[in-house]
């Protein structure tokens, strides 16, 4: 596997790149039919790409924006190329994120994520579950979307 290197972007075209791959995974997952979805643009948005070949090629990356306190962020999505997932690389891209976090003083983040998609990677990464609620899919009719939050910096 090549190693993974990052870098932060605020173009929106880089915040579509990870918008659209998301996006082609759910409808592989659960079965939606296609839309014609973009981005949401938010104030202060920005990505976090993990890239490959010496940083020419995007795998995945986090698109966050800022809270409406001063120490907290969004995480708006979260996309890693299959051909990564599994090999550390999400962990790599976590920390890595956590990292920059932290630099800027913030305290909790928030996230929202399926039962298809990897709830169980945010509660092994600290994340801890503020709500859930049904929602079926085609192909996930016991899908349940889950609220989390972590903590950084703990007291």
């Amino acid at each position: 596997m090549n190693e993974v290197t990052f870098r932060i972007s605020d173009s929106y075209e880089d915040i579509c790149r990870i918008h659209d791959a998301l996006y082609e995974f759910n409808l592989s997952r659960t079965g939606l039919a296609r839309e014609d979805v973009k981005a949401k643009k938010r104030p202060g948005q920005q990505a976090l790409l993990a890239t490959v070949d010496n940083g020419s090629t995007v795998c995945g990356g986090i698109v966050f924006h800022p809270g409406d306190r001063a120490d907290t962020l969004y995480v708006d999505f979260l996309f890693l190329d299959d051909r990564f997932r599994g090999k550390g690389a999400g962990k790599k891209l976590w920390n890595k994120f956590e990292a920059l976090a932290e630099e800027k003083g913030i305290s909790m983040v928030y996230l929202t994520t399926n039962t298809f998609q990897a709830p169980g990677f945010y509660l092994s990464m600290g994340f801890e579950e503020t709500d859930h609620f049904a929602f079926p899919v085609p192909l996930v009719p016991d899908n349940i979307r889950y609220s989390l939050c972590k903590r950084l910096n703990p007291c």
